[in-house]
């Protein structure tokens, strides 16, 4: 039976995990933080940031799980009431992508020392197709060992099959599994999952875990 989900944020007493080096991180909004996207993104549609901030996520989760570029787009530029063109589609998709594919310094950092001191890394992020092509051809993909998209599996987190899918092709025990996510839904599904989850907080907070855990 799995242990029920935690809502602490750093569980105060547990026995430290038998490591085999796998870490897991999200990517949005942990790794990558987007700057400006919405505006750039209005820009492209001459209409008010706002506007796309609202319509963009309507749809996401579809596109998360797969849908198509020029669905998902034409969507996002029909509700704020822009002409829906492939060309756009296309300009619109290569912003978002490269927005959330573009990691922060500091998570660069942390990536090129779990890495260095011998442990796996695997991304597992909701994420549709073009950002996950972004985020495999980028620098920083060098220090990813496993990468886990929900477009690709086409079911996304906190489904707890996504966490089961990663156990199984990753071949590690689940309480092996370092997890960071910045979403209390998905660290708990993760948990449930008998996954070491921890809500992220913030770079510097990471870093402090994997250094009690002796993975840094």
């Amino acid at each position: 039976m799995c242990p029920p989900p935690t809502a602490s944020l750093w569980p105060m007493e547990r026995s430290r995990p038998s490591w085999n080096g796998l870490v897991v991180f999200d990517l949005g909004e942990v790794l990558a933080t987007p700057i400006d996207l919405y505006g750039r993104l209005a820009v492209v549609l001459s209409v008010d940031e706002e506007l796309v901030r609202n319509a963009y996520w309507v749809d996401r989760d579809a596109h998360d799980r797969g849908s198509s570029v020029e669905d998902y787009w034409a969507g996002v530029a029909t509700r704020v009431g822009a002409q829906p063109r492939a060309e756009i589609s296309k300009q619109l998709a290569e912003i978002d992508a490269s927005a959330w594919a573009t990691i922060r310094a500091d998570a660069e950092s942390v990536l090129a020392d779990v890495k260095a001191a011998g442990s796996r890394i695997a991304i597992l992020s909701n994420a549709p197709h073009p950002m996950a092509a972004a985020a495999r051809a980028s620098g920083w993909g060098q220090y990813i060992d496993h990468w886990f998209f929900s477009c690709e599996l086409e079911v996304a987190k906190p489904d707890l099959r996504v966490y089961e899918i990663v156990t199984e092709r990753v071949g590690v025990a689940p309480r092996s599994i370092l997890f960071f996510d910045d979403r209390q839904v998905n660290v708990e599904g993760a948990s449930a999952s008998g996954w070491d989850a921890r809500l992220w907080t913030s770079g510097e907070r990471t870093r402090e875990v994997l250094l009690d855990l002796g993975i840094l």
